[in-house]
């Protein structure tokens, strides 16, 4: 429109204008793809340029995607459009690849580019292999099947040491891509950040990240626990709020405390309130805290506030941090002291006697610290406090180093670190963190230097590369030197120690396994009608019922269901104009089944349903969710699994491998 105006007058002309590009084009692609899937594209193609086109058309993509028929030769009218079919197979891609699309015509010419994720549809695994290499050996290590691992999917690293070393590596990527973001995953994946600047990622072989991308990504973390905070101070593990626990608000206020000790801006008020609720829980805990053990079905112990029957250790937990600031009463830690047989681990003593010396009572703080050092910790039993064997052990170590406390008895932690390391494929995010920090604390205490040799290209290399180190040295591998082999030569006095880990996705789909998680996935229509799931239209929807049943009991369960590259996953309570609330999926209401109080979070993600439960005393729980069929093709069927967050070890794994075919649904003639 175009406005003219005088003094005394105006006018105005307006007339419609089309504003488009000469030649339209768009890809209609999956949300992902899975190694081994095919489908079909579908490029839809509009000629806007006035005049009759003559196009060139050609797709293809440079990173291992294969496409059949990719040049295409079309006439198009002026205002004609069409859609144009292109078969795509995975192949050898892996991660983010690409699909270039080229145009040219009369006039015309361009070309744009479209991302395309292609994952594994096997869950990932971790291998690690250990050796000592005696003075003046040599060992050559050769992974000619990466461990039953699909090549294209490995990440693999050396690590050596003279003592058994501890793979920060491994901990600290293992935290910084956990996919998962409770309170606790959310404080123990940012955590790295805090301590871990570019000289400390070169020293560890990590990603470097500029100071200003950490801050970003500390305040973003921050932000999001500020979310899940009650308006009581304390922290929930999924944001509900009336769900508070003192164990977990203990551990994000330490997180902000490194975070503040590191330089790193956290809100006041979010701080403030969240050690006011510690001091006044950790009174109240404490002064019903009985001297001797209760009973087990005590009633004191269904608070799990306090976290049940581990109250003792929660509360050490908390005492600690507070005293960092000086804020924990002294009477009232000597009480907890008082109270010390009900430790189940050693870690929390070790922390209250930390606690006491911080508060000046040396005397019952070492006593406390000498009893922890001499505990185990006691399995079967959920203790509220997220904690492991390894991760109580490795965070005492890394504890009484941060506070210079030389035990004698503190060394002998190491070797029970490196069993747990030994008998254990899958660690939790606690255990990870606990491992980054004993880690760290040897490279700050490392104390001689040591000497090898590293040849990259095997035996034959004339030039090796000299390694003169001072605690851990990494070294990361590509597939085709696992394939070839590498060579470490000792060159120090006494023997070394090395670590080859590798992770990725499994070269062939894993067996199911039901003890203890069992897993059922099975399908039905809208209506309640059970369907087979291997052969599909677009444009139809299912309702997935994921039935799980564990013979233990499990406080934080999560539950992942992957689902096929041709489905996207809608939300069951956003579908408008369908009555779930009175349909049954087998014998079992969706809409009654997904308000089970034990559900304690849902994600829709473009790849995968997630959801946490509880299962306190086992038992069985079904799931729902609605997926619609989007795209023709051939797509694998990738297992269900469920595991224990803070015990991974437990876990169970659905059949998986089968092959869902969609068909296009012919367009109806107007």
């Amino acid at each position: 429109m175009a406005v003219v105006s005088g003094g005394g007058r105006y006018g105005s002309q307006e007339a419609e204008v089309t504003v488009a590009a000469p030649i339209i084009a768009e890809l209609a692609t999956p949300r992902f793809l899975l190694m081994g899937d095919s489908a079909n594209l579908a490029l839809d193609l509009h000629n806007m340029s006035g005049t009759a086109q003559h196009l060139a058309v050609k797709l293809h993509s440079p990173d291992g995607l294969k496409i059949s028929q990719g040049e295409r030769t079309v006439q198009l009218k002026d205002q004609q459009k069409t859609v144009l079919r292109f078969p795509l197979e995975a192949g050898r891609a892996f991660g983010l690849s690409n699909l270039k699309l080229s145009v040219a015509g009369k006039s015309v010419k361009f070309e744009r580019s479209f991302p395309l994720q292609v994952q594994s549809p096997t869950p990932t695994q971790q291998v690690a292999r250990r050796f000592t290499v005696e003075p003046g050996q040599s060992i050559v290590l050769k992974e000619s099947d990466f461990g039953g691992l699909a090549r294209q999917t490995v990440l693999a690293h050396l690590t050596a040491s003279d003592q058994p070393p501890i793979d920060v590596r491994s901990a600290v990527q293992g935290l910084l891509t956990y996919p998962y973001g409770c309170a606790e995953q959310t404080t123990s994946t940012a955590y790295p950040h805090v301590f871990i600047d570019e000289e400390a990622a070169a020293r560890f072989g990590l990603k470097r990240y500029a100071r200003a991308q950490r801050t970003e990504m500390l305040e973003k973390a921050i932000g999001k626990l500020s979310g899940m905070q009650a308006s009581n101070g304390g922290f929930s593990l999924w944001g509900k709020v009336s769900q508070y626990e003192y164990w977990l608000s203990a551990y994000v206020t330490n997180f902000m405390q490194d975070a503040r000790e590191q330089g790193f801006a956290v809100p006041e008020a979010t701080h403030r309130k969240a050690v006011d609720f510690l001091l006044k829980a950790l009174q109240e805990g404490v002064s019903s805290m009985p001297v001797k053990r209760p009973a087990a079905n005590d009633r004191l112990w269904q608070d799990q506030h306090f976290g049940g029957s581990g109250r003792f250790g929660v509360l050490a937990y908390g005492a600690y941090v507070l005293a960092r600031e000086s804020k924990a009463p002294l009477s009232t830690l000597r009480q907890l002291y008082e109270s010390r047989e009900n430790a189940y681990s050693g870690l929390p003593l070790v922390q209250l006697g930390i606690a006491l010396r911080l508060m000046g009572d040396e005397a019952r703080g070492n006593a406390a610290i000498a009893e922890g050092l001499g505990k185990a910790r006691e399995s079967g039993y959920w203790w509220g406090d997220y904690g492991s064997t390894l991760r109580d052990a490795a965070l005492s170590y890394a504890l009484l180093v941060r506070h210079k406390i030389e035990h004698p008895k503190r060394e002998n932690l190491i070797p029970s670190i490196v069993a747990e390391l030994e008998n254990s494929r899958y660690f939790s995010t606690q255990e990870k963190l606990a491992l980054f920090l004993v880690g760290q604390s040897f490279t700050t205490n490392a104390k001689g230097k040591w000497n090898a040799e590293f040849n990259a290209a095997g035996a034959n290399n004339s030039k090796p590369l000299k390694v003169n180190m001072q605690g851990n040295w990494f070294r990361e591998l590509t597939p085709e030197q696992l394939a070839s082999g590498v060579k470490f030569t000792s060159r120090h006095g006494s023997k070394l120690y090395l670590e080859l880990a590798m992770s990725g996705n499994a070269a062939k789909m894993p067996a199911t396994r039901s003890d203890p998680i069992s897993l059922t996935r099975t399908m039905f229509t809208p209506d309640g009608k059970p369907i087979d799931g291997k052969s599909l239209k677009t444009g139809e929807s299912v309702i997935v019922r994921i039935d799980v049943t564990s013979k233990v009991g499990i406080a934080n369960l999560l539950v992942v269901d992957p689902v096929p590259a041709g489905l996207e996953i809608e939300n069951l309570n956003l579908v408008k104009g369908e009555q779930m609330n009175l349909v049954k999926m087998g014998d079992i209401n969706p809409a009654e089944a997904m308000n089970d109080a034990r559900i304690q979070h849902t994600e829709f993600r473009d790849d995968r349903f997630v959801a946490a439960i509880k299962l306190s005393g086992g038992g069985k729980m079904t799931l729902f969710y609605r997926a619609r069929v989007v795209t023709p093709g051939s797509f694998i069927v990738p297992p269900s699994y469920a595991e224990d967050m803070y015990r991974p070890n437990v876990f169970g794994l659905g059949s998986g491998g089968g092959t869902l075919t969609v068909s296009d649904t012919p367009a109806k003639r107007p």
